[in-house]
């Protein structure tokens, strides 16, 4: 009994050595796929790989730290790693007891200093004990290029802005200004562009009237974008300055939306304009009107003329010309004078003038005379407006200002159309004949055609 029970433990020993033995071939055959799989992982990356002992000798390294280095293997087996980076160079970006991230520039073959970003990593045994280290490399050569074409860029935009001539500046949409360059705070009288950031509310500062500031907004918003658009703005001294905008959404680094554009200062154009179109109607009165009496001219009279002949074919409504001529008229230049004489016919053209609401209008015909024409006047109408003249006259003292009192009056001749006639030459001549009529008789009178 005794051999068979030593029988079934040595069979029971031997199948617990088997199984033992199976593992163990199990275990062989992972850890050989998995160093397989790690050779092959390690090889094939393309971040550089550095295999270190515990005293930092490195035993091992990867094709591509090969082939970023331009070294041969043998150049790093054998090697202190420190051999390899230049420790002045050093930059740590994390720490902790298993891991090590640091940037510092690495000796390559040729001599050019690369800079790497090295992540190091602890190997340990099954007791915990340090046997080795893992170093991954990666070139930071393209991101350093990058991070300074970045600050080139940067630095030559942030240099744009501040010199640019055209006023550049980004704001929030409820109006407050986050930044503006000193081109902005020229243009709106301030000092520098903080003297304009440090206002409180400062979008009421700069605009006359906030709802313009609204409807910009809204029509940005509509449109997302807008060019050339016209805003009045306050300067620090209150004085209005006229800019072209130039303006668009966009976003900040925090995602929110904010309006950001360029400002052309528009002002000299504006009052430009403005003196032009002043200048425009000076010289449109000054084609129509009377230098002397600031009443119409004659070419003002014939194209009127000629427009009420065009209307009475529609309106079928009647109007009246009245000639008048100052009565002595000589006497007055011979007396007190030329200048004395043209002052004369100014003053006589105001007492015209007060006697008239348009569409009625006087006429310096020439000289001393005047032609005054009533549109939708009848005969009897005019008849009443030429008595009102000549009675305004007669209480009117001329000269005063120059210290002579002179009382004028004059003869008047009025004829009407379509009545009299049907064209402007034959009104004219109508009106001008009744008038010399009364001249020949006795003067200071109103002749009827």
């Amino acid at each position: 009994m005794a051999s068979t029970t030593s029988l079934e433990q040595l069979m029971q020993q031997l199948e617990s050595l088997k199984r033992e033995l199976e593992e163990c071939r199990k275990a062989k055959e992972t850890s050989q796929h998995n160093e397989f799989k790690y050779r092959s992982l390690v090889e094939n990356a393309n971040e550089g790989f550095m295999l270190l002992d515990r005293n930092l000798v490195i035993n091992d390294v990867n094709k591509a730290l090969l082939r970023i280095s331009g070294l041969n293997r043998e150049d790093f087996i054998g090697q202190s790693v420190d051999k390899f980076y230049d420790k002045t160079s050093v930059n740590f970006y994390s720490a902790s007891r298993d891991h090590l991230s640091f940037e510092a520039s690495f000796g390559a073959k040729t001599g050019v200093r690369i800079p790497m970003l090295f992540s190091r990593s602890i190997l340990k045994d099954e007791n915990g004990a340090i046997n080795g280290y893992m170093y991954f490399l990666s070139d930071l050569t393209e991101l350093k290029a990058t991070q300074e074409e970045l600050k080139w860029a940067e630095h030559r935009y942030r240099n744009m802005y501040q010199n640019a001539v055209q006023a550049m500046f980004q704001s929030k949409l409820s109006g407050e200004l986050i930044r503006v360059n000193p081109s902005y705070a020229h243009i709106l009288g301030y000092s520098s562009p903080q003297e304009l950031l440090d206002l409180k509310e400062n979008a009421d500062k700069i605009y006359f009237n906030l709802e313009d500031r609204s409807r910009m907004i809204r029509a940005v918003k509509k449109k997302g974008a807008l060019v050339n658009h016209e805003l009045r703005l306050k300067r620090k001294d209150g004085k209005p300055v006229w800019i072209l905008a130039n303006i668009r959404l966009t976003k900040n680094n925090k995602k929110d939306t904010i309006l950001e554009g360029i400002l052309v200062d528009n002002t000299k154009k504006k009052i430009l304009e403005k003196e032009l179109r002043r200048d425009r109607k000076k010289f449109r009165s000054l084609a129509i009107h009377d230098n002397l009496t600031g009443l119409y001219n004659t070419r003002y009279l014939y194209k009127l003329l000629d427009d009420l002949i065009k209307e009475h074919r529609i309106t079928k409504k009647p109007f009246s010309l009245i000639f008048m001529d100052i009565d002595d008229f000589k006497r007055v230049v011979d007396t007190y004078g030329h200048l004395n004489g043209s002052q004369a016919l100014r003053e006589v053209a105001i007492t015209i003038k007060s006697c008239l609401k348009a569409p009625c209008f006087g006429v310096a015909y020439g000289g001393d005379e005047f032609v005054i024409v009533l549109p939708g006047f009848n005969k009897l109408q005019a008849t009443e407006k030429a008595e009102q003249i000549r009675s305004q006259m007669k209480q009117t003292t001329y000269l005063t200002r120059a210290g002579h009192n002179v009382y004028l009056g004059a003869s008047f001749g009025l004829a009407t159309f379509p009545e009299d006639t049907d064209n402007r030459t034959g009104l004219l001549a109508l009106a001008d004949q009744a008038m010399f009529r009364i001249k020949q008789t006795g003067k200071d009178s109103i002749g009827i055609s």
